[in-house]
């Protein structure tokens, strides 16, 4: 055995320290239950590590940072470095677009409503005819509307003083085809003038056309009216405008019983005040006579139809208008049934049928010919 001391020393390898592994931590119920997978978290993303992939639905658009190279031991061979693979790009896939319903705020109430809804829709130009009024338009938006038992320009006009029934009758023939540029021109009127005439003559015609029953509907692209609003109105405006209109009505009197009968006053003391000025309901209670309607009585006042309609029930709420309740037929007599006439002369009986193909029958008749033979 040799002594230790005589022994050489011997190279040992340094071997480095191993740094510690710091501990991994928990991860948060909502980021595992979460099927996107991220590898930065934006504002957090120090406590899970440098770099480290956290299951978790939250994205970032920053440049993902590699990790830090560990010190690797003496004499490890270095790995090349391989290139980075570029990250999936997500697509998102877009449904097809729905088809576009074209509608109003409220769908129409009638026949005629949605036809004009339709024509408006498609930009037409002309009128559209039914049994109870006419609108028209003009590249889909309404320029005029007319019916037979509302106000016109002319009786609006008229009935106001602006103008004689003379000079009015003058300005048909003078201003035949240009009748508002005539008017205009002369300085019968003014402007601003003409233009409330053809807005409320307009809106009165909506009331009644827009309401009428269904009934044949005719358009016809050619015709043009003899006025025109200086702001033509969508049919949504104008539809939404009659709507506003028929809620006043119902707020005063709730039934249209009074809209087309005939009127009278009843004399009786008004049972509550009404926003009706004292001289227009004295005229009013004056020329109801009992024959006229409120279509009648407007035109009678130069007023709109609307604005007469509107006094007519409140004065019918106040008690001082009715409609005469037609009389009561009474019911014919039931009609007596004629009684035949007794013969002169009494015959016998004619012989009567039998049916020989009944059993029965045909044993009795055999049993009644074998007594006469006897």
């Amino acid at each position: 055995m040799w002594p230790a001391d005589t022994l050489a020393p011997t190279a040992t390898a340094v071997v480095p320290p191993v740094p510690p592994v710091p501990p991994v931590p928990s991860v948060p119920p909502l980021l595992v239950a979460s099927p996107v997978s991220v590898r930065q978290l934006a504002p957090t993303a120090g406590q899970f590590g440098r770099g480290a992939e956290v299951p978790g639905p939250y994205l970032t658009a920053g440049p993902v940072e590699a990790p830090a190279a560990e010190p690797q031991p003496a004499g490890t061979p270095v790995a090349q470095p391989q290139p980075a693979e570029p990250p999936a790009v997500r697509r998102r896939t877009h449904a097809a677009p729905l088809p576009r319903r074209r509608r109003s705020s409220c769908a129409p109430a009638t026949t005629f409503e949605a036809a004009l809804t339709d024509l408006a829709a498609d930009g037409s130009t002309g009128a559209l005819h039914g049994p109870g009024g006419a609108v028209h338009l003009a590249g889909g938006l309404v320029v005029h509307a007319e019916a037979p038992s509302a106000a016109t320009v002319g009786h609006l006009l008229t009935g106001a003083g602006r103008i004689t029934a003379r000079e009015w009758e003058d300005s048909l023939l003078l201003g035949a085809g240009r009748l508002a540029e005539y008017l205009l021109g002369s300085g019968l009127v003014g402007a601003g003038e003409l233009e409330l005439a053809r807005l409320a003559a307009t809106l009165d015609g909506a009331q009644e056309a827009l309401a009428q029953p269904d009934g044949e509907l005719r358009f016809d692209p050619d015709a043009r009216p003899a006025f025109r609003l200086a702001r033509p109105l969508s049919v949504l405006e104008l539809r939404g405008a009659v709507g506003r209109r028929r809620s006043l009505l119902d707020g005063c009197w709730p039934s249209a019983e009074l809209d087309r009968a005939p009127l009278h006053p009843t004399g009786a003391a008004p049972t509550r005040r009404t926003a009706v000025p004292r001289r227009r309901r004295q005229a009013l209670l004056a020329a109801a006579d009992g024959t006229r309607t409120a279509p009648e009585l407007a035109r009678l006042l130069g007023r709109s139809t609307y604005g007469t309609l509107l006094d007519v029930r409140q004065l019918a709420a106040a008690g001082l208008l009715t409609a005469p309740r037609p009389a009561a037929v009474p019911d014919p007599p039931p009609a007596a049934v004629p009684q035949a006439a007794l013969p002169d002369v009494l015959l016998p009986p004619a012989p009567r049928s039998y049916d020989s193909s009944d059993p029965e029958v045909g044993l009795l008749l055999r049993l009644r010919a074998a007594l006469e033979a006897l």
